[in-house]
């Protein structure tokens, strides 16, 4: 495979920062047509984007055999019948989180993508980027001591508006899935996957947790995820250990701006992680895997452990107590 040739689902706000330019900027990458639901609506935004090829309908693009990888960037009450069907087509398959609507859907795209003999990918794209694989660097160097204590939060004011998926849980949306999943995901890279949930507060909006804070415990490590979808943008992660702490302001995007700053007990470092976006990253291992046969960076079964995560925070007897409050108060 020379070219990994991309075919995108859906003309999603999303998708020019998440793959047409991240296919633009990775060697060995090239994205080749689109399909949307609505015709004229994929036809605008390939026009708008340079996509030479767009097909009338997403069956038309899936068996499409000028295209190796489907970019799934629908809503994800939509991703698990795409994936199989993409999958039945012998494509490799790209995800955007939340990688489906519950683990069960997951662990069905993964054993049919592993019996088709292709690979499929969530875009959880953060942990690509040099900022987090600094991070890393810095953990296991042991400067900070024992890690006693990880703070991760990530919220950005979601508009209500009409066909926002974000707002209706039916169709996959919510702030764990969209938003807290990239805390949890961090926490999980950095703590691993071994972790009970102590307590969870969250507030619904119109049958939608807007704003959720859940603490964790991973050993003798606590951990304390946020997100909310009604407060300004803020994102960071937050790792204190015995001899310092590390913080980290925008993990989730960080070419958007970031900075890392580390305090000792005899020093204070700052500096911002430069490189390629996360997303460009993302892409740059996606293809390093399926044409160079390189080892991706995250496990083959991240998306499933992903999504298990997520359901681990909402089977608190917290959560449930909130959806309970939350419907009474319903009029």
């Amino acid at each position: 495979m020379e070219v990994v040739r991309i075919g995108l689902i859906g003309a999603a706000r999303v998708a020019p920062y998440a793959i047409i330019a991240p296919a633009r900027s990775v060697p060995g990458a090239h994205l080749t047509a689109i399909a949307a639901r609505d015709l004229n609506r994929a036809s605008t935004f390939a026009a708008r984007h340079g996509i030479a090829t767009v097909h009338r309908d997403y069956r038309a693009l899936i068996v499409d055999p000028a295209i190796d990888l489907v970019y799934l960037a629908t809503p994800p009450s939509t991703h698990a019948d795409l994936a199989h069907r993409a999958i039945a087509a012998g494509k490799h398959i790209l995800i955007e989180k939340p990688f489906t609507i519950d683990a069960s859907e997951a662990a069905a795209i993964l054993d049919h993508a592993r019996a088709r003999g292709v690979r499929a990918f969530e875009a959880m794209h953060a942990p690509h980027h040099a900022l987090f694989g600094e991070v890393r660097v810095i953990v296991g160097s042991g400067v900070l001591g024992r890690i006693r204590r990880v703070n991760a939060h990530f919220s950005t004011i979601i508009a209500v508006v009409p066909g926002e998926f974000r707002w209706h849980v039916g169709l996959g949306g919510g702030g764990l899935m969209d938003l807290g999943v990239y805390p949890l995901a961090l926490c999980r890279r950095l703590l691993g996957e071994d972790f009970k949930v102590d307590a969870v507060a969250v507030e619904f909006e119109s049958g939608v947790d807007a704003r959720l804070r859940a603490d964790l415990s991973f050993g003798d490590v606590a951990a304390r995820i946020g997100c909310s979808m009604i407060d300004p943008f803020d994102a960071y992660l937050e790792i204190v250990g015995e001899h310092g702490t590390l913080h980290v302001r925008n993990p989730v995007a960080p070419s958007l701006g970031n900075r890392l700053t580390l305090r000792t007990g005899t020093s204070c470092e700052e500096r911002e992680i430069d490189g390629a976006t996360s997303w460009t990253a993302q892409l740059a291992a996606i293809v390093a895997t399926l044409r160079d046969g390189a080892p991706y960076p995250l496990p083959a079964d991240d998306p499933l452990v992903s999504m298990r995560a997520i359901e681990r925070v909402r089977a608190h007897p917290d959560w449930d107590a909130a959806v309970n409050a939350d419907a009474t108060a319903q009029p």
